[in-house]
């Protein structure tokens, strides 16, 4: 048998093994006991095959799974992508994007993938499935209590806990968490975090504003004026719902911030480019992309860390503040707002 017709699944067939058990020898990755490799190599010498010749130029692809999100989060999932290309990169691991619906066929996953990101949404709703797999999974998101597989998170309970503390210090005792969805974990702890630190200060109180995003911010804030509430600080969950509420409000007569003033989160480039200019959360996306990518390289390539519980990794974050903050003022623009509304 000439050495160039020799394939992987030849070698598989004369050793009686599965293909991703040769590969993995072939390529040095763990998974494969000294005996098995010693053996795959032995027979590949013997047959022609030319390990470096296929196996030099990478370590192994890493699966970014990923599902169909909105514009506004795409910024988000895209950034973490270029983070983990980038460490991968530094690895000699290749990022390889797959919908989500290709974990439904393991079989069809290459010998060569090394380890899946979980860039999705819910990863609880996939690491199941993922870690059936066999390879290590690292989680962009909060995965299930005591969950065996590793996330990697920004620090939301602390965002939450910082944005409160500056908006109090500049008087603001009347603040409302407005958010489209309350199943979200990283949204959950911010709202908690918000509401920990008011409770540092005596008469603040927090008010929770939640509306159907595809329908728009304007009906759940007027009906949260109708019951008697007037927040002078909105922090909203993201930059994209923030945008929506400053652009209500414009349209509501109330003027951000001479009557109320708008935070977000994450700083997407739409925070600097509305008017007047988003203060935000900056969460560190490249770097937390760049993380989930150690992680699997560290899990599939060191042995040491075969070894190491799961891990649960968080990123710090960075208040920016911008024009859309200012000191609280009087509630007199809620019956302009109102009066503007009809």
């Amino acid at each position: 048998m000439s050495s160039s017709r020799v394939t992987i699944q030849d070698l598989a067939d004369r050793l009686g093994l599965s293909k991703f058990s040769v590969s993995r020898a072939l390529s040095g990755k763990p998974g494969v006991g000294k005996a098995t490799r010693d053996r795959v190599l032995r027979a590949a010498h013997s047959m022609g095959y030319r390990v470096s010749q296929e196996f030099a130029q990478t370590n192994g692809q890493v699966l970014f799974i990923r599902q169909e999100v909105d514009p506004v989060s795409s910024e988000l999932w895209l950034n973490l992508l270029h983070g983990a290309e980038m460490e991968g990169e530094r690895r000699g691991l290749s990022v390889v994007p797959r919908q989500a619906r290709y974990l439904n066929d393991p079989a069809s996953i290459d010998s060569t993938v090394v380890g899946l990101i979980l860039a999705v949404p819910y990863p609880a709703e996939l690491s199941g499935i993922a870690t059936k797999i066999g390879l290590p999974v690292v989680c962009a998101g909060y995965v299930g209590a005591l969950e065996p597989v590793d996330h990697v998170v920004g620090t939301d309970w602390e965002a939450g806990v910082s944005v409160g503390r500056f908006l109090m210090a500049r008087g603001h005792r009347e603040i409302a968490f407005v958010h489209g969805n309350a199943k979200l974990l990283g949204r959950a702890e911010r709202f908690r975090g918000l509401r920990d630190a008011m409770r540092e200060v005596e008469g603040a109180t927090v008010h929770d504003i939640v509306f159907d995003e595809a329908v728009g911010f304007r009906e759940a804030f007027l009906a949260h004026l109708r019951a008697g509430s007037a927040p002078t600080a909105l922090f909203c969950a993201h930059d994209g719902i923030a945008v929506n509420v400053i652009s209500e409000l414009a349209r509501l007569d109330v003027r951000v911030p001479e009557d109320v003033s708008v935070v977000g989160f994450n700083d997407f480039i739409s925070a600097s480019q509305v008017v007047p200019r988003l203060t935000t959360v900056r969460t560190p996306q490249l770097e937390l992309g760049a993380a989930m990518m150690r992680c699997i390289a560290d899990r599939a390539l060191n042995p040491d860390f075969r070894t190491v519980p799961p891990m649960r990794i968080a990123l710090v974050s960075e208040l920016i503040e911008r024009e859309s903050t200012g000191p609280a003022t009087s509630t007199k623009w809620s019956a302009r707002c109102l009066a503007a509304a009809g």
